[in-house]
């Protein structure tokens, strides 16, 4: 007697739940996409505008601000392990044959120094208004701070010079709890950036051109530029107050 094979049934209702599953995975995936590409369409139109968005100000204002924070603690351990003040050599690593010319136990930024990787300024943090010079860190040894103890001595400072307003404001924020820049009747150029890095003079850093500034050991200033009715900012950080 033959046995008869039972074939397969077939369930309409099988398919329709099978077809119905797969429909809802292509809307996912369609809603995903659409969201991936508005994202993607944000981030470009912020970047090519100059634009910076909260989460970016904030993200830049930390960055700054931190990378100031631990140049001053490697500054602190070289004092402690015997560099003196006006033995402090700040020349970077962009700067050959200077850096890699020895002695290297009193270079901030030399391995065999101080150690100090210099991260540089975020590219959507900088506002450049003239380049003279450009926007980048500075740190140097050229002026007096009117507010530190000795009148005479030079004292050491960091720059964040030309950036953002957004990230100036941000900075001020953060450290001093009003956003507003500090203002400055001096040139910041001249009295952060060591002269024979630009066309102008060496100033110091004093109470009379920024009275809000007096006592202030971190902030972010804003003072005219050299190009006509331009103001710049610049976020600084006393490293030595002598």
């Amino acid at each position: 007697m033959k046995t008869r094979r039972k074939s397969a049934s077939f369930s309409p209702v099988s398919c329709h739940s099978q077809a119905g599953n797969a429909m809802i995975y292509v809307l996912i995936a369609i809603v995903l996409f659409g969201a991936l590409t508005f994202i993607v369409a944000r981030q470009s139109d912020d970047s090519e505008t100059g634009g910076l968005n909260a989460e970016q100000t904030e993200i830049a204002a930390t960055q700054l601000v931190q990378t100031s924070m631990q140049l001053k603690q490697a500054v602190d351990q070289m004092l402690y392990s015997g560099s003196e003040p006006d033995t402090l050599d700040f020349t970077t690593p962009d700067d050959e044959p200077a850096f890699s010319t020895a002695p290297y136990v009193h270079k901030v930024f030399h391995p065999s120094g101080g150690g100090v990787i210099l991260q540089p300024i975020p590219p959507f943090a900088v506002d450049q208004e003239s380049n003279d010079p450009p926007a980048r860190w500075y740190i140097g040894r050229f002026n007096n701070v009117s507010w530190s103890a000795d009148p005479l001595a030079q004292d050491v400072i960091m720059v964040a010079h030309q950036i953002s307003e957004p990230v100036c404001r941000a900075i001020n924020q953060k450290l001093l709890g009003n956003p507003a820049p500090l203002v400055t009747t001096a040139n910041p150029r001249n009295i952060f950036v060591d002269d024979s890095l630009h066309s102008g003079t060496n100033e110091d850093f004093t109470s009379a051109a920024c009275p809000t500034c007096e006592n202030v050991i971190a902030g972010c200033v804003e003072g005219p530029s050299e190009v006509l009715g331009e103001n710049i900012r610049s976020f600084f950080s006393i490293i030595i107050a002598r």
